[in-house]
């Protein structure tokens, strides 16, 4: 039986030998879907919680190199190690309803922090594809006191504005040297990007070109199952060793039944609620799209978060975020 305190993780790391890299957090997922399907993963891949208000997300407006507050979010909240924290658009009124079109309910529903409620105030997560942005810290011996901090991590290249050639028409960073003339597959624009998992660290100086590639899978747009979950090659949290991957869910959020892609030798499965306590629910072993592992049935169980747990044989522990719609 897994012990509670390892099913809490939401996002995990398998173990390497470079500790040392992964000392501050990063932007994991990039998502710039339809209307204002607007979101942001950030990962913590050290053995500690950190506590976000220090942070800041700063957008980097259409090619601009200036900083602005009216584009940058004070963070807040804490990201405990090893794992996400999801920032979304936020577009409704305090009372529910919308006075915009606001993101879809897979991301709303995942989301740790909403940002940019106010268009004049707030503009940070409003970015288009076209627009570098930045996840800064304070820094604490600042050489410009109005404006004290450092960026950690750098997404796209700020104070460039991709165009497509010589033309007025904004577009994504490409694939395609020299990366923001239109050449190649548009990237950043209607598409979601997750961080490959050898990526241990963030990007902190101005890249001379952003190639999204080098460092980032590339997606469909609309695109969110693996929202609030992350892989990479980070130290194990701790000192027990245990190796620690996460699972995908074939959907996510799912109404009646998930599929979970598992080739190992299954110890067992458990379905963990938000406070702590194990579900009961029916699974069985099953093929799906030639990829062999387990579907679950969520016919019984209430609507709400929780979490999927599979320990296998060699005592790798597996796990993944469930939205139960």
């Amino acid at each position: 039986m897994i012990r509670k305190s390892t099913l809490l993780i939401f996002a995990v790391c398998s173990s390497i030998s470079v500790m040392a890299q992964c000392d501050q957090i990063f932007i994991s997922e990039y998502i710039e879907g339809s209307t204002n399907n607007k979101a942001l993963e950030l990962y913590n891949p050290t053995d500690k919680a950190i506590d976000l208000k220090d942070y800041r997300l700063t957008r980097w407006s259409n090619g601009s190199a200036v900083w602005s507050p009216q584009y940058s979010d004070k963070l807040s909240g804490t990201i405990e190690p090893l794992s996400t924290f999801n920032l979304v658009i936020d577009r409704t009124d305090t009372n529910g309803g919308s006075f915009d079109t606001s993101a879809a309910a897979q991301l709303l529903n995942k989301a740790d922090l909403l940002l940019s409620k106010d268009y004049n105030t707030s503009f940070s997560m409003s970015f288009n594809g076209d627009d570098a942005l930045s996840l800064d810290i304070i820094d604490a011996n600042p050489s410009d006191p109005a404006n004290p901090y450092l960026p950690i991590d750098i997404f796209g290249k700020i104070g460039e504005r991709p165009r497509l050639g010589m033309s007025t028409r904004t577009i994504g960073w490409s694939d395609s040297f020299p990366h923001s003339s239109g050449l190649g597959l548009w990237c950043t624009i209607d598409k979601t990007l997750i961080r490959k998992k050898s990526i241990v660290s963030g990007v902190n100086a101005n890249p001379a070109y952003f190639n999204p590639r080098n460092e980032w899978e590339v997606f469909p747009r609309n695109t969110f199952d693996s929202f609030g979950t992350h892989v990479c090659d980070c130290e194990t949290l701790g000192s027990t060793k245990v190796k620690k991957t996460t699972l995908n869910l074939f959907p996510n959020p799912a109404l009646n039944a998930t599929f979970i892609p598992f080739h190992g030798q299954l110890e067992s499965l458990e379905v963990i609620a938000l406070n702590g306590k194990t579900v009961t629910i029916n699974y069985k072993e099953t093929n799906f799209a030639r990829m062999h592992g387990y579907t679950l049935d969520l016919s019984d169980l209430s609507k709400g978060q929780y979490i999927i747990a599979i320990t296998g044989t060699n005592g790798v522990i597996h796990s993944a975020r469930l939205l139960k719609e």
